[in-house]
C-alpha cells in the first residue's frame, strides 16, 4: 500500500515548467538621440562605472548635418549627451568600433566614414579611463566608408589587432590586417591572402576549436563579384583560403557567430543579397572541425542591408535571433526569433521595421536580461531616422500540468 500510495501521489502531483516570455518594447519616452541616416551605433562602458554607455553616428535627413554623439547611461538606460568629446561629426555611412589595444582596461575607439566634402576618413582615439578621449594620429589605418572593423587578438599574443575592410578614397575595396605591438601601436601586415572584399560584414571565430581566431568575410570585390569566403588561422596570424564552403556569395551582408545547437562548436547566420540580387538569411552548422552545412527549413526572414544577432533575450542557455534588414523593394523588417532548442527558431516578436540599419545589444538597465537600440531608416513611422531603444520585458511564466 506504501508503494501504491506513493505512485497516486507521484501521478497527481503537478509539474512546473519555467518558460521565459521574449517581449521588447520600444521605450517612446526616449527623444533625445540624435536622427541617424547611413549611421551606426554601438554600446561600451566607457567610462568604467559599471553600466553601457552609447555612440551614434550618421547624418540627418538631408545629408547636410553630420555628427558623432556620445551619450552616458545612468545605470537605469537613461541616456544624457556628452558635450565637449572632442569627437570628429563627419561620420556618414561609416563603421564603430571600441576595443581597449593598449592594454590599460578602457575602452579606446576607432570610427571611419566620409566627411561633409565627401572625402572618406578613420579617426582613432584613446580613452582615459573616465570617457574622455584623445586623437591618435600616429595610426596607419586606411581612410574608408562602408566594410567592417573587427578587434581580435589574431596571433595569441594578448593584445588586439586589427582587421578593416571598406572603399578608400579612390573608391578602390580594400581588407588590411593591422598587427598590435601590445601598446596600441600597429602595423600592417602586408602578406595577406584576403580577396578585398570590402562591401559588408566579417567575423573572427575558432572554426575548427584548434584555440585560435579564424575568419569569414563577405561582400563585394574590385571585380564587382560578391564573394564570402573562409580563411583558416595557423595559430601565429598566418591565413590561408579555406577552399569549396557551401556559403553562398551576399554583399549588404552581416554576419553572426554563436554556438546555435550547443553542441561546443560555433555556427554561422549570415544574410546579404545574393548573386540573383535576391535576399537571404541563412543558418551554416558547424561538424566542429570547421566544416558546414547549410540548415534548411529555417524561418528567418530574408533580409539584406541589415543585421543579423545571436543573443540569449530569454535567458535560457541558448541563443535566440534578431534579424533586421530589406526585404526586398520598399519592404523592411526587424524580427526575433526564439531559439526552442536544437535549432528549433519561431517568431515571437516584430519591432519598427528597418533597412540600412545597425544595431547594438546589451543590458542597459541592469535588470539581466539584453536590450536593444537600432538605427536605421524606418518603413512606417513619421520619425524615419529617429533610433529606437527596446527595452526587454523578459517575463517567467509558470505553467502546471497534471499528468
Amino acid at each position: 500500500m506504501k508503494i501504491n500510495t506513493l505512485l497516486i501521489l507521484i501521478v497527481l502531483s503537478p509539474i512546473t515548467s519555467i518558460a521565459q516570455s521574449i517581449d521588447f518594447q520600444e521605450d517612446t519616452t526616449v527623444n533625445n538621440l540624435y536622427d541617424s541616416r547611413q549611421g551606426s551605433c554601438a554600446m561600451a562602458d566607457i567610462d568604467n562605472d559599471g553600466d553601457l554607455d552609447l555612440i551614434i553616428t550618421g547624418a540627418d535627413a538631408q545629408l547636410t548635418n553630420r555628427k558623432t554623439t556620445l551619450y552616458s547611461n545612468d545605470g537605469l538606460g537613461n541616456f544624457t549627451e556628452i558635450i565637449g568629446t572632442g569627437l570628429s561629426n563627419w561620420s556618414e555611412g561609416g563603421k564603430i568600433a571600441f576595443a581597449d589595444v593598449d592594454g590599460d582596461t578602457d575602452q579606446d575607439l576607432l570610427i571611419t566614414g566620409r566627411d561633409g566634402s565627401a572625402n572618406y576618413y578613420v579617426h582613432f582615439y584613446l580613452n582615459d579611463g573616465s570617457g574622455n578621449f584623445t586623437p591618435d594620429t600616429t595610426q596607419p589605418f586606411e581612410p574608408s566608408i562602408g566594410g567592417n572593423l573587427e578587434f581580435a587578438d589574431i596571433d595569441n599574443d594578448g593584445d588586439l589587432d586589427l582587421f578593416m575592410t571598406g572603399r578608400d578614397n579612390n573608391n578602390l575595396i580594400f581588407s588590411k590586417l593591422y598587427q598590435n605591438d601590445g601598446t596600441g601601436g600597429f602595423s600592417e601586415m602586408t602578406s595577406t591572402p584576403f580577396l578585398s572584399e570590402g562591401g559588408s560584414a566579417s567575423a573572427f571565430f575558432d572554426m575548427d576549436n584548434d584555440n585560435d581566431l579564424d575568419l569569414i568575410l563577405a561582400g563585394k570585390n574590385n571585380s564587382n563579384q560578391k564573394k564570402t569566403t573562409l580563411y583558416e588561422n595557423d595559430g601565429a596570424g598566418n591565413f590561408s583560403l579555406v577552399s569549396n564552403t557551401p556559403f553562398e556569395n551576399v554583399d549588404f551582408a552581416a554576419i553572426a557567430i554563436d554556438d546555435s545547437d550547443n553542441d561546443s562548436d560555433l555556427d554561422v547566420l549570415i544574410n546579404g543579397e545574393n548573386d540573383s540580387g535576391v535576399p537571404i538569411c541563412q543558418l551554416y552548422l558547424n561538424d566542429g572541425t570547421g566544416a558546414f552545412n547549410l540548415l534548411v527549413g529555417t524561418p528567418f526572414i530574408q533580409t539584406a542591408l541589415g543585421t543579423v544577432d545571436f543573443a540569449d533575450f530569454d535567458n535560457d542557455n541558448d541563443m535566440d535571433v534578431l534579424v533586421t534588414g530589406s526585404v526586398g523593394g520598399q519592404t523592411f523588417a526587424a524580427h526575433i526569433y526564439e531559439n526552442q532548442g536544437m535549432n528549433n527558431f519561431s517568431l515571437v516578436d516584430t519591432l519598427e521595421t528597418l533597412y540600412l540599419s545597425s544595431t547594438a545589444l546589451g543590458d542597459i538597465d541592469n535588470d539581466n536580461d539584453l536590450d536593444a537600440i537600432i538605427i536605421g531608416i524606418a518603413q512606417l513611422s513619421a520619425d524615419i531616422y529617429k533610433p529606437r531603444v527596446y527595452e526587454n520585458m523578459l517575463t517567467t511564466l509558470s505553467t502546471e500540468k497534471y499528468n
